[in-house]
């Protein structure tokens, strides 16, 4: 699964500190997206991840089965229907839809939190790599080539400090930094047993008839 560097954040992108007068000239550069992919603890931190938002997606997948049963069970009722048993089950469709997008939205969110709280301990632990290889090497500044909003189109790979912070990660005190567990939200209760017509992988609302 691919996880986002996010750039290793806005603090990771210019990493900058007040420096002694004969360092000041000297720069470095990293590529974020190499540190990410070899850090040690990765492996472990995105298969958490994993879990936790299938997790989610099993929920969501529950919600679009019942949703699926309600309108294929409205579709092949409906003909014989009396107008106030028909608009009785339209009302309860269009209840239930509602409350599947309310929480397919809180679901998304969840999602990205779930991911933050993962990652954000791996980006803490690259910031410490990050400034100690600065200080170590004595630069004024080290950039990221490869943040999102890279404007560099050339470099002295000689200046290339990415296998340093590896390195640097690799001696600091092992942390397995995990995913939290999704907690647990309530969802509408399961629709009607009915044989589904036809798949609904993502409804986008219930209109009247």
């Amino acid at each position: 699964m691919f996880v986002r560097s996010r750039g290793l954040l806005a603090a990771l992108v210019f990493v900058i500190a007040v420096a002694p007068l004969e360092a000041q000239g000297k720069i470095g550069y990293v590529d974020s997206r190499k540190i990410l992919s070899e850090m040690p603890g990765r492996q472990q931190v995105e298969a958490k991840l994993r879990t936790d938002l299938d997790v989610l997606a099993g929920r969501e997948k529950k919600m679009v089965d019942s949703l699926n049963v309600l309108m294929g069970s409205f579709e092949k009722d409906s003909a014989t229907l009396s107008p106030g048993d028909r608009t009785a089950r339209f009302t309860l469709l269009q209840r239930y839809d509602g409350q599947y997008r309310d929480t397919l939205q809180a679901l998304q969110t969840e999602a990205q939190q779930v991911q933050g709280e993962a990652m954000q301990p791996l980006f803490d632990l690259i910031k410490v790599a990050l400034d100690d290889v600065r200080a170590t090497d004595g630069l004024a500044m080290i950039f990221d080539i490869g943040a999102q909003s890279n404007p560099i189109v050339a470099m002295d790979r000689n200046l290339d400090l990415s296998d340093k912070v590896i390195a640097r990660l690799r001696t600091m005190p092992s942390q397995r930094p995990v995913a939290a567990p999704a907690p647990a939200r309530a969802t509408p209760a399961p629709a009607p047993a009915a044989r589904p017509t036809g798949p609904v992988t993502a409804p986008a609302g219930v209109r009247r008839p």
